[in-house]
């Protein structure tokens, strides 16, 4: 079984429609005790676009903050 997303930051955000802290819509969310694996599976590749695409910059400030040397 497959654990769920959910990081217990739980407020979804009226502008994009998913949850601030697991990156899952409201369907997702209430969907996810009743899907089997590969239904899971799907969510999971789903939140980690979004956490992408809402989140781009945050590898790149990490690498530009480090110092060589």
């Amino acid at each position: 079984m497959i654990a769920s997303p959910c990081i217990n930051i739980c407020a979804m955000n009226p502008q994009t429609g998913l949850c601030a802290g697991c990156y899952r819509t409201i369907d997702e969310i209430t969907a996810w005790a009743r899907l089997d694996d590969p239904g899971r599976l799907d969510i999971l590749a789903a939140v980690g676009r979004r956490r992408q695409a809402h989140q781009p910059h945050e590898k790149d400030s990490r690498r530009n903050g480090k110092q060589n040397g």
